[in-house]
């Protein structure tokens, strides 16, 4: 009988240590997953970061590549303005927004305005002319 409970109380004091031992396993897993899970967020978290970085550089470069677009327009239109022996002795303010140009300034006439809105339309790359030329009116 002696031997049946020392192999019992063997077997349970296995148990138990089996057990405790497997406790601090666990537990330690259990860390180890919160840290893996926070380790996770803080990839998620830097992916999301560089992906607005990367979003931010595409916009501040297409920002750029407009104003340079708007820019080499305003000059194309402005060479083709002085380049016309009609509207070259005019004092025309030429600024250009995504392929809409406006003019601002003084002519002699509506039909002077008129030309040289015409002038400006057939520049490659304008899309629209928004035509804010004045002229004098006669006063009787």
């Amino acid at each position: 009988m002696k031997s049946i409970k020392s192999k019992t109380g063997f077997i349970l004091m296995l148990g138990t240590t089996l057990a405790l031992g497997a406790y601090p396993a666990t537990a330690a897993f259990s860390q180890d997953s919160a840290a893996g899970q926070e380790m996770h967020q803080s990839g998620q978290d830097l992916k999301g970061a560089g992906s607005d970085t990367v979003g931010s550089a595409l916009h501040a470069y297409h920002g750029t590549a407009d104003e340079m677009s708007d820019a080499a327009l305003t000059t194309k239109v402005k060479s083709k303005l002085m380049a016309d022996s009609n509207t070259r002795p005019y004092s025309i303010h030429v600024e250009s927004d995504q392929g809409t140009v406006t003019l601002d300034g003084a002519v002699d006439s509506p039909s002077k305005a008129k030309y040289a809105e015409t002038v400006v339309a057939s520049v490659d790359g304008v899309r629209a002319v928004n035509n804010k030329l004045s002229w004098p009116t006669s006063q009787n």
